[in-house]
């Protein structure tokens, strides 16, 4: 298996898993050197190949935030992913002991995300759902890895085998450890979210939609991550008391200057002076720029082909978001197209490089770095006419 190349670009490390059905392989870009890996599900079977088919089509792969690209090749389905970048939740949960918060956090994530996914077949989420293949980011954000160990009997899941594993990862996540019993789980969970948990357990959950308004109607929720929460409270205190701090340093500096004005001969040193730059310095609360970064589902395309760019834009600040973004994709150094969505679909009619640029800013205004990447359009390929004489021939 080394040295195999898939697609013509994408070169196998290794084999993490294999059965009659499927293969997944870690991978990186034939002839890179960034170090930057990929996962690849190859399906195999017949009956998986048309389900994937349907599930990883340009209209639903966007739903699974990792998804890289979707191809055929010698009668083989082929899904790329990215890798998350962090712990494994297991790893993650034994080795820190989380706040309330947190856990409310991670578990907001884990709903909101299988929200979408319910579009796609049981199968896709239980898969994405096995704790193997959970990672966490920023401390309070779920990431699922595409690595999609399919067997036959998660092929038959139901939305009810669903439920309970979202159940058990809930419980884990307040427990504080994966390796939980009801038990331990009922003794170290809220009374009122241990039974949104249960009703996930004995599967009479619908859908995730009404998981995650049970858990939005929490006056935990309200408390812990709503805009009144004593989490927001606490941290609004301390960047006025940070302020409060900060303002009697410029209160002294504005006593020496009055001093010096009094004595006389101070303009030449006022001037030399930044008053206003050293007064904003002091008064202003710190803020992290945010992270522009988004994931394409091609990255080679001929003419007249659609790409779907998602974003993955983060700020690193507590109880801030992304506020803003600003698409521009352009060729030979001339925007050709701009949108301020979130998610942008983009179709791409001409032979050329193009470059995707994509900026965000947070709620306090604050701009990222660009983030870019390159769509290689080739032309469309032109299938040689029938001419008569064949046709007469025939």
């Amino acid at each position: 298996m080394d040295n195999r190349i898939v697609a013509e670009k994408y070169e196998i490390i290794d084999t993490l898993f294999t059965n009659e059905l499927q293969a997944v392989y870690s991978a990186k870009k034939s002839g890179a050197d960034d170090g930057k890996q990929f996962i690849i599900s190859e399906f195999k079977d017949t009956d998986i190949i048309y389900s994937m088919k349907d599930n990883f089509s340009k209209e639903k792969c966007h739903y699974i935030k990792n998804i890289v690209e979707t191809f055929y090749e010698d009668f083989c389905f082929y899904v790329v992913s990215n890798i998350c970048s962090g712990p494994a939740l297991e790893t993650y949960l034994s080795n820190n002991n989380l706040r309330l918060t947190e856990k409310m956090f991670l578990t907001e994530s884990l709903l909101t995300q299988l929200i979408d996914m319910e579009k796609l077949s049981p199968f896709i989420a239980l898969s994405l759902c096995d704790t193997d293949n959970i990672t966490v980011t920023n401390k309070r954000n779920i990431c699922f890895n595409s690595h999609l160990n399919l067997t036959a009997e998660k092929m038959s899941a139901s939305k009810s085998d669903v439920s309970k594993r979202v159940g058990e990862l809930i419980c884990a996540i307040f427990s504080n450890t994966i390796t939980t019993d009801l038990n331990y789980s009922k003794d170290n969970m809220p009374p009122a979210l241990f039974s949104i948990a249960q009703g996930c357990l004995e599967g009479k959950y619908e859908s995730m939609a009404k998981v995650y308004n049970d858990f939005k109607s929490l006056l935990l929720y309200s408390v812990f991550m709503g805009n009144a929460s004593i989490d927001t409270q606490i941290r609004k205190n301390l960047q006025k008391a940070k302020i409060k701090r900060k303002l009697t340093p410029v209160r002294r500096l504005a006593a020496i200057v009055i001093v010096l004005l009094l004595a006389g001969g101070i303009w030449t040193y006022v001037k030399d002076l930044d008053i206003y730059t050293l007064n904003k310095s002091n008064t202003a609360v710190q803020n992290i720029k945010p992270a522009a970064q988004f994931t394409a589902n091609k990255d080679q395309v001929f003419e007249g082909e659609t790409v779907f760019f998602i974003s993955q834009a983060s700020d690193p600040d507590a109880n801030d978001g992304i506020k803003s973004y600003s698409w521009v994709i352009s060729k030979d150094a001339k925007p050709v197209f701009d949108s301020s969505n979130q998610n942008i679909a983009y179709k791409f009619s001409e032979a050329g490089k193009y470059e995707v640029n994509l900026v965000v800013a947070d709620t306090h205004d604050v701009s990222s770095e660009p983030y870019k990447t390159i769509i290689s359009v080739l032309p469309k390929p032109i299938l040689p006419s029938t001419s008569t004489d064949s046709e007469n021939n025939k």
